[in-house]
């Protein structure tokens, strides 16, 4: 009689263990697989769970965080997401012409660090919009020429000078007449602007707001203002806003604060890489 009633107390225990069992496993071993689905990258499976996309990169061996990966087994780490927030590291778009020592120079950055944090070789080839990760304090080299407008220049409606320029240069620079300046804002016959003035470059267009993301742009309002191009934007909760944008950095910048301009900080989201993409690289009219 006692034999019978301890085996059913015996496999009572047993079934606890083994219902347990599994949750100290999943403890130990809480890495998560996920399949990709039609246009993931790592950079987007990173912002979607919360991780370091050092660390995702690492894990699944990639050095190419824009690459289309769908059908592709990936693991997501388990890791201290307070530690790996996504805002660790900043991030670089790979232009023509780019190397690693170059982005390292023109970033003002060790090589090394570069090499170390993208899981690279010091020879490693680059891939045209290829996303390289930069220490935090990475500050792009202010670098400003006329061949920084080229495409940029069309969707131009306005230019600020930034110290006294030539009429001229402005009128080649956004590669319209000089004579066209000079009529829209009722010039004389002037050589030389002064600073802190805004000439129409084309006639008035309607506003037109394009949306990206989170933001709203007026596409109608770009200015060129030494070398960068700014823009009136909104928020989602219609909280205006200026937005400026570097085609030779591919960063941006912005008046969120207060109205007030912070530091240059490079693209991370889907929308802010096409926003500098359409407006720096297409060829375009609204």
């Amino acid at each position: 009689m006692i034999i019978k009633i301890k085996a059913p107390i015996v496999l009572f225990y047993i079934n606890i263990i083994i219902f347990i069992l599994p949750i100290f496993t999943l403890k130990v071993n809480s890495e998560t697989k996920i399949i990709a689905k039609s246009g993931d990258t790592l950079l987007k499976i990173s912002n979607q769970y919360g991780v370091s996309l050092k660390q995702l990169m690492y894990k699944n061996n990639f050095n190419d965080a824009t690459k289309i990966i769908e059908g592709k087994v990936i693991i997501i780490p388990d890791i201290d997401i307070n530690k790996y927030k996504n805002n660790e590291y900043l991030t670089y778009k790979v232009i023509k012409g780019d190397t690693l020592y170059k982005i390292a120079r023109d970033h003002n950055v060790s090589l090394n660090d570069i090499i170390s944090i993208n899981n690279l070789q010091n020879d490693s080839y680059l891939k045209l919009n290829q996303i390289i990760l930069l220490p935090k304090g990475a500050t792009p080299k202010e670098i400003i020429s006329i061949e920084n407008i080229k495409v940029a220049s069309k969707k131009v409606f306005y230019h600020q000078t930034a110290k006294t320029e030539d009429l001229s240069t402005i009128a080649y620079v956004h590669k319209i007449p000089i004579e066209q300046v000079k009529t829209l804002n009722k010039l004389n016959d002037p050589i030389k602007i002064k600073p802190n003035i805004k000439l129409k470059l084309r006639k008035y267009k309607p506003s037109k707001w394009i949306k990206y993301g989170s933001l709203i742009v007026d596409w109608s309002d770009w200015t060129y203002f030494d070398g960068n191009y700014i823009a009136q934007s909104k928020t989602k909760k219609n909280k205006a806003f200026y937005l400026a944008l570097s085609c030779k950095k591919r960063a941006l910048n912005n008046t969120l604060n207060n109205s007030y301009w912070t530091s240059w900080y490079f693209p991370e989201t889907d929308f802010e890489f096409k926003l500098i993409n359409d407006f720096c690289d297409q060829d375009f009219n609204f």
